[in-house]
């Protein structure tokens, strides 16, 4: 809702009621000590109507049947629902789940994004002239957040509001508020310069970022979402916009926490933020880092010790061996979220195995599946060493010499994979075909490539993250497979179990399933992760119960220790000052996967799953505590059509000072 909506609303109360406070007035609309002053001198100076009551309200001193001084002239078009501007697919899956979305609370990022200086650059103009330069770039703005699965929440006249993590559950919903932050400042900049050669002015945006916590109200057919934000997460927001220079992205320190490692930043400091007593660390969004994975950013920090995972390991070794002889084969690391598939493959990757080999690596994102080949995309970036900011010609440059000179005969291939690139020449033939003629020319040029390349030498390919695959990529492995047997080519890919092939009938298939670490290998990474400091012994048993054996919520967990200040001291010496009196909380990173695990059961509303919801958001010490029984077994069919059977309420859990004292 924007200003000027506001103020109609504010002045038909007033008409209605005869008088209200300022206090209701913030309450009721969300307005923040600056907004509020705005909104009253506005209505001291347009409407005569109006008076304030010493400081205390506003009061209309008008005949009841007096009709309101109009404030903008009558809009020309009703505005739009959300269902008119979200893409069918994500207003099918809101839709489709609202019943389990509505109650619940969610860990979320909140985007803040506006055309500065609008008034300025409107005021000379003709309505339809305005709207012609504002409308592409609402238009603009909205395509960002819906590439990365947000929710545009408010269209408020030069800008939005949009949500991550909620109405549909993230677990990288900062990560993916970031990316969208700047894929709306890049496609900003080209439209700018379209505007500037047009009409001779700047178009510039500013946006900002918080992550914190709402409560989804209600979500109606038109897809509007009414929701409660819990603390400061959507005035955070707002104050990062504002602070925001044109051009830039502010965020805060929470979301940063959240994409760490995945993004690139500079520090401004601590900033006094009106409305709060304390400064508020603020950041400026410049960039994507290189590294698109966790695991990729945990290595740059430094990786914990490999543990408990040989059996595994030596599985691969002989797969390994049977490819290099000529008989391909393809093996399928299968487990749940944080039990290590990725650092598996990672350690495999830079072991002496792989000496000789030719490694290929990518893997699928959460919010590329609706984006075709996807991974390969990146692959083939990767192989001929295509950077970001390289253009068409130097694209062409690179592909071509990398694909010539592994093979000449391989020139015809060109075509299809500058067309992955945008860098195919318009007048290529290959751009006349019809569209099924041009998806198997590309399918059988990747094939034809990889082949050729294991020929030179042998390849170890890896796609992880299937579990998000795109479904021209999937065709591309479901091909591959069928030449596999006679290449000396390993496949190597991971994904979570709710994933599903056709590949288990062939003989050059191999699964490996990856379970949460045994007792002895969690004691292991216990001591390389905290030490053998005597303070921790009352914690170290703590942590592995709550934990269960999964390695990333035991590594979160300590993570978290160290910040609340229950662990003292350096990586691997620390020092304890755990008290049992202590409660527990999960840490962010961990809530979306409770939201996915609940949101999935049909019976969430009644009985055990009354209890599920009410502690998945706050995880006390009664985690530790049996799943309660379900005489359906609706929650366990929950549990697995979530593929989270083994996550149980004991996981993702660290001490906090704040536990309830009840549970429903």
């Amino acid at each position: 809702m924007d200003f000027v909506a506001v103020l109609d609303q504010v002045i038909a109360l007033l008409h209605q009621r005869g008088r209200v406070t300022y206090r209701t007035l913030q309450l009721q609309f969300t307005l923040d000590d600056e907004q509020l002053a705005a909104l009253k001198d506005e209505l001291l100076y347009s409407q005569p109507h109006v008076i304030d009551d010493a400081g205390r309200g506003l009061v209309w001193t008008g005949d009841p049947d007096t009709t309101p001084a109009a404030t903008t002239a009558p809009a020309e078009t009703p505005e739009r629902a959300p269902l008119a501007y979200t893409p069918p697919y994500l207003a099918e899956k809101i839709l489709t789940s609202r019943s389990a979305l509505e109650g619940e609370r969610k860990q979320v990022t909140v985007l803040f994004a506006d055309l500065k200086g609008s008034m300025e650059l409107l005021a000379d103009r003709d309505p339809e002239e305005a709207r012609q330069l504002l409308d592409p770039v609402l238009e603009r703005l909205m395509a960002a957040v819906h590439r990365y699965e947000g929710t545009v929440n408010q269209v408020m006249g030069d800008g939005i509001m949009a949500l991550f993590g909620a109405p549909l559950a993230h677990e990288d919903h900062a990560v993916r508020a970031c990316y969208a932050a700047l894929a709306m400042q890049e496609t900003m900049r080209r439209y700018s310069a379209e505007v500037r050669r047009a009409h001779g002015v700047e178009v510039q945006i500013r946006v900002g970022l918080h992550s914190g916590e709402v409560v989804v109200r209600a979500i109606g057919n038109d897809l509007h979402m009414d929701y409660s934000a819990i603390g400061q997460t959507t005035h955070l927001a707002a104050r990062m916009e504002q602070l925001a220079t044109p051009g830039s992205i502010r965020l805060t320190a929470e979301t940063l926490r959240l994409a760490e490692g995945l993004i690139q930043v500079t520090a401004l400091g601590p900033v006094p933020v009106k409305g709060l007593p304390e400064p508020v660390e603020v950041c400026e969004l410049v960039g994507a880092s290189t590294v698109r994975r966790r695991l990729q950013a945990s290595a740059v920090r430094g990786l914990t010790r490999f543990v408990g995972r040989d059996t595994e390991f030596a599985a691969l070794g002989q797969a390994r061996a049977r490819a290099g002889a000529g008989h391909g084969q393809v093996v399928a690391v299968v487990g749940e979220a944080g039990v290590g598939k990725s650092r598996l493959v990672y350690e495999f990757i830079r072991s002496y195995h792989t000496q000789g080999w030719r490694v290929l690596e990518s893997a699928s994102v959460s919010y590329g599946k609706a984006t075709p080949y996807f991974p390969v995309i990146d692959l083939l970036k990767r192989y001929c060493h295509v950077d970001d900011g390289d253009d068409v010609r130097t694209i062409r440059a690179k592909v071509t010499g990398q694909v010539l000179t592994l093979d000449e005969t391989l020139q015809e291939t060109l075509p299809a994979l500058l067309a992955l690139l945008d860098a195919v020449p318009d007048d290529s033939p290959f751009l006349h075909l019809d569209p099924s003629q041009r998806r198997q020319r590309t399918l059988d040029t990747l094939k034809r490539v990889l082949l050729r390349e294991s020929q030179a030498q042998p390849v170890l390919l890896v796609f992880e993250d299937l579990h998000w695959i795109d479904s021209e990529t999937q065709a591309l492995l479901d091909s591959l497979l069928e030449s596999l047997p006679t290449a000396p080519l390993l496949l190597l890919v991971n994904y979570r179990p709710e994933y599903q092939h056709g590949w288990g009938s062939k003989t050059s298939y191999t699964q490996l399933r990856l379970d949460p670490l045994p007792p002895a290998s969690v004691d292991a990474l216990l001591q390389a992760l905290l030490g053998d400091a005597p303070s921790l012994a009352p914690l170290t048993p703590l942590l592995i119960e709550r934990t269960e054996g999964n390695p990333f919520f035991l590594e979160e967990s300590v993570r978290t220790l160290v910040e609340t200040g229950v662990l003292a001291g350096t990586p691997g010496a620390y020092i304890g000052w755990y008290t049992p009196s202590r409660g527990y909380r999960c840490r962010p990173r961990c809530r979306p996967f409770w939201r996915r695990a609940l949101t999935a059961c049909p019976r969430r509303r009644s009985g055990c799953c009354k209890r599920l919801q009410w502690l998945a958001p706050r995880c006390p010490s009664r985690c530790s505590r049996p799943l309660p029984s379900c005489p359906r077994r609706h929650c366990t069919a929950a549990w697995r059509t979530s593929r989270w059977q083994s996550f149980s309420m004991r996981r993702a859990c660290s001490p906090s000072r704040n536990t309830p004292s009840s549970m429903p």
